[in-house]
């Protein structure tokens, strides 16, 4: 039987059956408030007389406080056993026997889901409560300035989640929830003109955004932050109405390609490989490609790289020439960023075609190959240039560059500030398509570095924002990636190899679409499959670190164990704080017999992460074979991680 306790608003305390108990008296309303505070612990009966009675004799206050639970006592006869204990030395609520107002609100805003009633919150802590007592009277006020905050916090975090996982209403539920206790917080403000703008209503939008300059200018003496005003210019303007960020991702122009013949002829253009290059690069849906039949008709050769570069908006350039004798030949391509002038990138290709046939197959595979490696080059070349721009002067595009920076190179500040940076570009663009992708990411790094209290939560919320984003674009390559490595973790790994192969499908040319399928068949248990779908992203992109980690993750479950440490020291070369490489070294050391140096693994990641247990990694892995988790906990356990604490 669990009573209900209300300390947001108006004292209120309900039997289960929802019968109000009458508790009069301000100070015991602020024992009860104490008691449920302490969420179970017990409070020395000397402090709480201390508190409530300051001003009394110390045995009038501890004969005030006996009397005060006898009367709490009498107050609840009739609605079941007293949840108010006392004994000699302390006071409590028995464990689980009342439920807080406060509860219901931290686990909503834990789960996602706005309370029930959430006008049960539009008052302060113990609202209509004072005390003439000067030490009873500091501990309402730091109690309502703590409160406060716990609410603001709570109700914008729900608002956030609730907002990237497209539920907009309740969203606005949340949001109206938040300004009742604060009208000037602008990010609940933006959510209500957001709600207004995604229903099509700009009249209205445009009203309440008047409404909210007025109370700012005469209250206090300033206009709406820019990028509240931002966005009220997107609602007067509909022509901005529906964002289209197309033209801020990195653009990328190849000319027509040079085919060098014996005699030395530079004036030979090979349009079937041009054609293959583009329609191949084209399936990166971060970057846009100009048309081939716009560079076709581009007479490369007679302008220089920023003319070509003005003339059709690329921001980089490729260069390729392809030299064939005798079914045997090369490919040199270059790429060339069109500010500078420079080549940033460049690599040669050999090509043996023993006849028309396999020349064909050889021509659409280099063409695959060629797509990839540029991809993986342009993105990181593209969100370096990002990372140097500042964060408040940038559109939607430069802001999603930023966040793909992050999740390329993750740490726990990164991750903090790329899910900010989702955040706004969200609020800029709410049906942004690849963001949700980057969102999904941040989970997986929190839950696979110990950034996270829960891991199966961490996963649950990436497949969640992965489906959000699959209403919007249900063939987008990036988020089936994402849904199917989120259903592989939760244990679902025949829906998460289907999503992995349909990313696959959809964009072949990806390092990463293979990279993630090879995690979801080593976690199947099908590890030479695995290491193809691995080889197959070395292939389009050599040298990409997540193909290290991962493979030697299944170089671990084969028992592998020189070529898994082999593979997590390259990996760890490039992110020598990834927690989750460490610790799988750690167990590839441990199994080699190097005791030494995987008891300084685990120490190391200790010291970063306490929350990396062996309880944790169990909820972690609970997808993996029992005999892996097992092998591998074992392992780490020598090696001195702990299974709790």
């Amino acid at each position: 039987m669990t009573f209900r306790l209300r300390l947001l608003g108006r004292f209120q305390l309900l039997s289960a059956t929802g019968e109000s108990i009458a508790i009069t008296s301000r100070k015991h309303q602020a024992l009860i408030a104490m008691l449920a505070l302490s969420n179970g612990k017990p409070i020395s009966r000397s402090k709480l007389a201390g508190l409530l009675w300051a001003e009394r004799p110390e045995d009038q206050a501890r004969n005030n406080l006996r009397q005060a639970f006898f009367t709490i006592r009498h107050a609840v006869e009739g609605h079941g056993p007293s949840p108010f204990m006392i004994d000699n030395e302390s006071g409590w609520i028995a464990d689980g026997e009342v439920a807080t107002d406060i509860q219901g609100l931290l686990e909503g805003a834990r789960m996602g889901l706005v309370p029930p009633e959430p006008d049960a919150f539009d008052g302060e802590f113990l609202e209509g409560v004072s005390f003439k007592d000067e030490t009873l009277e500091a501990w309402l006020r730091i109690e309502r300035d703590r409160h406060h905050n716990l609410l603001v916090d709570c109700l914008t975090s729900l608002t956030e989640r609730l907002e990237r996982a497209g539920d907009a209403a309740q969203a606005l539920l949340a949001a109206q929830c938040l300004l009742r206790h604060d009208p000037y917080h602008e990010p609940s403000h933006r959510v209500v003109l957001r709600h207004h703008l995604g229903r099509g209503d700009r009249a209205r939008a445009i009203r309440y955004y008047d409404t909210l300059k007025t109370l700012f200018e005469v209250h206090l003496g300033v206009l709406p932050d820019a990028e509240t005003q931002q966005l009220a210019n997107r609602i007067r303007d509909p022509q901005s109405s529906s964002v289209d960020l197309a033209n801020s991702k990195p653009r990328v122009a190849i000319l027509p390609i040079i085919s060098l013949s014996a005699g030395g002829d530079h004036d030979i253009i090979d349009e079937s490989l041009t054609r293959k290059l583009i329609g191949e690069l084209g399936r990166f849906s971060p970057i846009s490609v100009v048309a081939a039949a716009t560079m076709l008709a581009v007479g490369a050769r007679q302008h220089t790289i920023a003319e070509i570069g003005q003339q059709v908006g690329a921001d980089y350039v490729v260069e390729i020439a392809v030299q064939e004798r005798g079914g045997t030949g090369w490919t040199l391509v270059q790429l060339i960023a069109v500010q500078s002038g420079t080549q940033i990138w460049s690599r040669k290709y050999s090509s043996v075609a023993a006849d028309l046939s396999e020349a064909s197959e050889a021509q659409d595979a280099l063409a695959r190959r060629i797509s990839g490696n540029l991809y993986q080059t342009i993105m990181r070349q593209a969100a370096n240039q990002s990372a140097t721009e500042p964060e408040e002067t940038m559109a939607g595009g430069k802001l999603y560059l930023q966040i793909f920076s992050h999740v390329e190179r993750p740490t726990l500040n990164g991750m903090i500030r790329a899910r900010r940076l989702c955040d706004r570009l969200l609020a800029i663009d709410p049906n942004h398509v690849l963001v949700r992708e980057s969102l999904a990411w941040i989970s997986f790094h929190c839950c696979f570095n110990g950034w996270t209290d829960d891991p199966l939560r961490g996963f649950s919320e990436a497949r969640d924002v992965a489906l959000t984003g699959l209403a919007l674009d249900e063939r987008e390559p990036y988020l089936l990636s994402a849904l199917g490595l989120a259903e592989t973790y939760l244990g679902n790994i025949r829906s998460g190899l289907d999503s992995l192969k349909r990313a696959v499908d959809l964009n072949p040319n990806d390092a990463e679409f293979h990279t993630w399928l090879g995690i979801g068949l080593t976690f199947a248990g099908r590890i030479d499959e695995a290491q193809a779908a691995f080889d197959q992203a070395d292939q389009a992109s050599p040298d990409y670190p997540p193909i290290f980690l991962f493979r030697g993750d299944a170089h671990l479950a084969a028992a592998d164990h020189e070529a898994a440490v082999s593979c997590l020291d390259r990996f760890l070369t490039v992110l020598p704080e990834y927690n989750w490489g460490r610790l799988l070294r750690a167990a590839a050391h441990e199994a080699l017999g190097n005791a030494a140096t995987a008891r300084q693994e685990v120490s190391h990641v200790r010291a970063n992460a306490a929350r990396l247990d062996g309880h944790y990694i169990e909820r972690l892995l609970q997808a993996r074979a029992t005999e892996f988790r097992q092998k591998l906990w074992s392992r780490l356990e020598v090696a001195g991680l702990p299974w709790s604490g």
